[in-house]
This record gives C-alpha cells, sequence and structure tokens, in this order.
C-alpha cells in the first residue's frame, strides 16, 4: 500500500492509547494507570498526543469504567486472541468513522513519547525506532489499511498464528518506514515501557526529574 502523498501536515491523525496488556509481571494491576509523580502514565500518554491528534480513544477490554475520568471512547476488541491487532483493527474503524484519515499506536505504559512523536511519524505508515529498537507499536498507521488488517486477522490458523498477530508483520505488508528518536535527558529511552515493579520505580524517578523541568499538563 503506497503512503500517503500531498501535504501530511493537514491530514487528520487520531491518537489510540493501547491499554488491553495483561500486566502479569506487574500482578495483573492497569499499567496505565500506575501513578508518576503528580500525573499517571496514561495521563502522560495522553497528554503528548492532545498535541497534535484531532481526536483520541482509549484501547482496553474489561470495565471501561475505570478509564471514565478522561471522556474518552473506551474501544473493546472486536477480534479474540490477536493480541494487539485486535486493539489497532478496532481503533482503525473508529478513525474511520470519525472521519481521520491516520491512527497514532502508543502503548499506556509508554510514559515518556517525545513531544514531536505525531507530525513526525507522518505521514503514514510508519514505526518508531531508538536505541537500535524497534517499536512496532508506536507507530502511524493509514486508515485506508483497516480492511488488509481484518483479513490478516480473519485469516489466522493454528499454523500461521504467531506471524498473524504480530504488530511487526502489518508494518512489514504495508512497508512501514522507521523514524529514529533520540534518547532522553540521562539517556532514558524515549519509549521505555513499564513492565514490572522495578521499572515502574524507575519510571517515577524519571518522572520526578521531568516535572521539574516543567509540569506536564494533562
Amino acid at each position: 500500500m503506497p503512503r500517503h502523498g500531498g501535504d501530511h501536515a493537514a491530514m487528520k491523525a487520531g491518537g489510540l492509547v493501547m491499554a488491553g496488556g495483561e500486566a502479569r509481571r506487574m500482578g495483573g494491576v492497569d499499567k496505565p494507570l500506575l501513578p508518576l509523580g503528580a500525573l499517571n502514565c496514561i495521563e502522560r500518554v495522553i497528554a503528548t498526543l492532545r498535541r497534535d491528534c484531532t481526536r483520541l480513544a482509549i484501547s482496553a477490554n474489561g470495565d471501561a469504567a475505570r478509564y471514565a475520568r478522561w471522556n474518552l471512547p473506551v474501544l473493546a476488541d472486536r477480534v479474540a486472541g490477536a493480541g494487539p491487532l485486535a486493539g489497532v483493527l478496532r481503533g482503525l474503524e473508529w478513525a474511520h468513522d470519525a472521519g481521520l484519515d491516520v491512527l497514532v499506536t502508543v502503548p499506556g505504559d509508554t510514559p515518556f513519547i517525545p513531544a514531536d512523536l505525531v507530525p513526525r511519524l507522518l505521514p503514514a505508515p510508519s514505526f518508531a525506532t531508538s536505541l537500535g529498537q524497534r517499536h512496532s507499536l508506536v507507530a502511524a498507521w493509514p486508515v485506508a489499511c483497516r480492511d488488509m488488517l481484518a483479513a490478516q486477522l480473519a485469516a489466522i490458523t493454528p499454523e500461521n498464528r504467531r506471524s498473524a498477530t504480530r504488530v511487526r508483520t502489518l508494518a512489514d505488508r504495508l512497508d512501514a518506514r522507521p523514524v529514529a528518536f533520540a534518547p532522553l535527558a540521562g539517556g532514558v529511552d524515549p519509549f521505555f515501557n513499564i513492565n514490572t515493579p522495578d521499572d515502574h520505580q524507575a519510571a517515577c524517578q524519571h518522572a520526578a526529574r521531568m516535572d521539574q523541568a516543567g509540569p506536564v499538563t494533562p
């Protein structure tokens, strides 16, 4: 699928916070709701995405009420057993109905995304890289790829499940381009994500340093 042409700055981008992980290593807690200084994790992600996204939504299963305070659509998966790609597909459907051109996805446990994330990911398709690592779910997807993704998930078999449910598989099929981001102050990965209690402690320390430099507005 060709990338968008023309003036990509004029395209309407929606932001989707991916909050559907099971967080086994964190005891099953909702990692996006973990406190990080004055704000919690998801509030930091939302504050950054709001700079450049026309509309925002949250991808999450279960009781949507736990995210009600942000007054954003909470999108539950419609395809079972497809991992994060089920959330991406649901987000693309929402973005299409909202008249958006591009959907930017960010995990809800990745609180330190760069302020210029969205404009640098345009035009779609693209994904972020940092410190030699690929972050396939920090990505910009053309809304027009929703049918391709729906077909990919509909064709899942026991033999191809691992490949068909990988976010990287979709990015590679779209010939998505990598976009490299530099480390934050102190060498912190801008796509540092919280997987363990030690990660949460480190994130709290970095959030405190960031807030001293200038508080984030949710």
